[in-house]
């Protein structure tokens, strides 16, 4: 009997049959059992067509937004529009200090919490704003803190200080917020936190180590002193590579964890994309970094364009290694940006002598790259099962 329920119930999940059937079929066998006459041999329907299943954002992002939902979205958007011109205009109107923003701020990123965390409780769109409301959270809890440090450093406030004060807030916000509510906007703005906590370290000990440029009494830029170009160069691109291996060890995390959890592998897979674009753009800028010279040419690039060309297709070679040891196709699209710069940079560089022959490679290069990086999506996804609808909670 046990059998035969399964296939009713496969039958009505395929859309086989309707409810209503699927309800006279287990009423019958339940009345074939209390009689004790032998089941019947349940008949094998012939199999439905194979339906297309969500797109990727679908998939991701969880049902469709529906007309009461996309109004609920528009309302508040307008009503967080009309408060934050409340601010500029009460910051405008106090004189120059920015306490009116910094409390205004603070507010506004504790009521976001506090009422996506209500919505935590709710149903699948419910949740779903609650990871909206949390990822505008954390965005004014850095600016709050942004405000309220650059206030108490007037007249002069050291503004890579500030920016590492206001990304830091930020990024704890985040992982509180994060670990209240594992979601894929969430991790998204643990994401950029942490990024932009980074960036702003890395550009805070730049500014220390080598002080910025000067102009003498001809106007001429003035040599920085401190270390040698290239090995602030190499610090910033292992600095960034760095940070892009602990994201993929975060991403790695929560590919584990996606047995129990099917949303931890969407987050996952934004985890990884993020990881491979970090390592590929914080080294592209990086090893394009100029430095300012006496002689001709002024302004010279402190890596030999194709040095650091090397640098950059080595990056994505690691990335497309990545993809097929990980099984994961995320990683490919890093690999193309990576790619797409390296090959781009050497054409402007070394092939282009007009714009038009620098246009007609480029596209070339577009093509070829698109292409491949198509080719190399498929064959990863030969190994992997097809991608099952997430379940809406977690977008």
């Amino acid at each position: 009997m046990d059998e035969v329920l399964e296939r009713i119930s496969a039958w009505e999940a395929a859309g086989l049959i309707d409810p209503a059937t699927a309800a006279r079929l287990r009423l019958s066998e339940s009345e074939r059992e209390s009689s004790g006459d032998a089941p019947a041999a349940a008949p094998v329907l012939p199999q439905a067509p194979a339906r297309r299943g969500p797109s990727s954002v679908g998939a991701i992002f969880g049902p469709g937004v529906t007309l009461g939902e996309m109004f609920a979205y528009l309302g508040g958007g307008f009503i967080l529009g009309a408060y934050e011109s409340f601010l500029i205009r009460a910051t405008a109107e106090s004189g120059g200090s920015l306490l009116p923003l910094a409390v205004g701020w603070t507010v506004g990123s504790i009521a976001l919490a506090a009422v996506g965390f209500g919505l935590t409780r709710g149903d699948a769109r419910r949740r779903r704003a609650a990871g909206v409301l949390f990822a505008l959270a954390v965005l004014h809890s850095g600016l709050a803190a942004l405000a309220l440090a650059t206030q108490a450093t007037l007249p002069s406030p050291p503004i890579f200080v500030v920016a590492i004060i206001g990304t830091g807030v930020a990024t704890l916000v985040a992982i509180g917020l994060r670990m209240l509510h594992a979601a894929l906007l969430t991790q998204v703005a643990l994401l950029a936190s942490v990024t932009s906590f980074a960036l702003a370290i890395l550009s805070w000990l730049e500014n220390t180590i080598v002080p910025g440029r000067s102009y003498d009494d001809l106007g001429q830029l003035i040599p920085r002193s401190g270390p040698d170009p290239a090995l602030l160069v190499a610090v910033s691109v292992a600095w960034w590579l760095v940070l892009a291996v602990l994201l993929g060890f975060v991403g790695l995390a929560e590919a584990r964890r996606s047995i129990e959890d099917a949303g931890a592998g969407r987050r996952a897979a934004l985890t990884r994309l993020w990881a491979g674009l970090v390592a590929v753009i914080g080294v592209a800028t990086s090893i394009t970094r100029t430095d300012y010279s006496n002689t001709s040419p002024y302004f010279f690039r402190v890596i030999p364009p194709w040095l650091g060309e090397l640098v950059i297709l080595a990056v994505a070679a690691v990335l497309v290694e990545r993809a097929f040891r990980r099984d994961a196709s995320t990683f490919v699209y890093a690999a193309a940006i990576g790619l797409i710069v390296a090959l781009t940079d050497f054409n402007y560089t070394y092939l282009s002598t007009n714009s038009e022959l620098g246009l007609l490679v480029e596209g070339v290069i577009l093509l070829g790259v698109g292409v491949g990086a198509v080719r190399l999506q498929r064959r990863i996804g030969e190994a992997e099962p097809p991608p099952e609808a997430e379940d809406p909670a977690h977008a």
